[in-house]
């Protein structure tokens, strides 16, 4: 079973479809976790229904928290641990439909250190060779909003606040006003994480994801070490008898490495090499440059050698 925070917050990424769990664990939408109690052989959660405000109380053999950085099941487990901590950076993130930059599957880095950056990336193929296709764009400023904490807030841009945002770039293949403009919305999101945590699964319980250890958002990490998680707590489980057991043996491989990772990305990680061309005023040394991206891969677990390597994290589906 999964527990869910509250989804009105807007999201620059769909979630995993319903049919992933649709027939193999109780699927609601609409409910955040409320409570979770421990007794020998399941775990019970306590969700509260965000329509009607009622107890939907649910067993089952694990409870996995996949509720975010803000998440109310790490709460629980870790009491008194406060609101994450920010580098006083915000991201304006948006979606728009736009024809392909450069060849189509290029990543645009622009900019220097956290907070004066902007980047862009195709999310999907065009439907057409050559065609627009939905690309997912970022920009950096530093600095609360007026009236607001240093650690930000969520919540949606104007199209005309953010058009003066861009209006100080220029990259010569990206028309950025019209990139704004064919947004279909803009989100605020601040630059945040939280310290690493020294467990993540007490029993039936454990964390996946932004809610176990969320991260600066650097090196691509954020989301793709996320599926890692859930791959590898998948194939404990298939593994291991003992619900218990495979929720301890996921933390074992995934909880040291992943805060090892949180704390290079609050370094800036690969990104590292960005900062270091903008103090320099000119191009990294290819070595140094390829030091830090390879010794940040193998931090990450992603380097060509461990992947082609290491035993695949798949496991054979089981019928319902």
């Amino acid at each position: 079973m999964t527990s869910t925070g509250p989804t009105d917050r807007p999201v620059a990424r769909n979630s995993l479809p319903a049919r992933a769990v649709q027939g193999r664990v109780p699927s609601r939408l609409k409910v955040s976790i409320a409570s979770a109690s421990r007794v020998p052989a399941s775990v019970v959660a306590h969700f509260t229904d965000r329509h009607t405000g009622g107890s939907v109380v649910i067993e089952a053999d694990v409870l996995v928290g996949a509720d975010g950085i803000d998440s109310r099941l790490r709460a629980q487990l870790h009491p008194g641990e406060g609101a994450p901590s920010g580098n006083g950076v915000r991201m304006w993130r948006g979606m728009s439909r736009y024809p392909h930059i450069l060849g189509g599957r290029s990543i645009v880095v622009a900019g220097g250190r956290p907070g004066d950056k902007f980047v862009a990336y195709p999310v999907e193929d065009p439907a057409a060779e050559g065609g627009p296709t939905l690309m997912n764009w970022v920009l950096e400023l530093r600095g609360p909003r007026p009236g607001e904490g240093t650690d930000g807030s969520y919540g949606p841009v104007a199209v005309d606040e953010a058009l003066a945002g861009v209006a100080e770039w220029s990259l010569p293949w990206i028309d950025l006003p019209e990139l704004v403009r064919e947004s279909t919305g803009i989100h605020e999101y601040p630059m945040v994480d939280r310290d690493p945590l020294p467990r993540w699964s007490f029993g039936r319980v454990t964390l996946v994801g932004a809610a176990a250890r969320p991260m600066y958002p650097m090196g691509m990490n954020g989301g793709s070490q996320s599926i890692v998680d859930a791959r590898v707590l998948a194939w404990t489980l298939a593994h291991h008898d003992d619900p218990v057991r495979a929720l301890a043996r996921y933390e074992e491989l995934r909880r040291e490495p992943l805060n090892q990772l949180v704390l290079a990305n609050r370094e800036l990680g690969p990104e590292k090499i960005i900062a270091l061309a903008e103090q320099t005023g000119g191009p990294v040394p290819a070595e140094h440059a390829t030091a830090v991206s390879e010794g940040y891969k193998q931090l990450a677990g992603c380097t060509t050698a461990v992947l082609n390597s290491r035993d695949s994290w798949s496991v054979s589906p089981v019928s319902p």
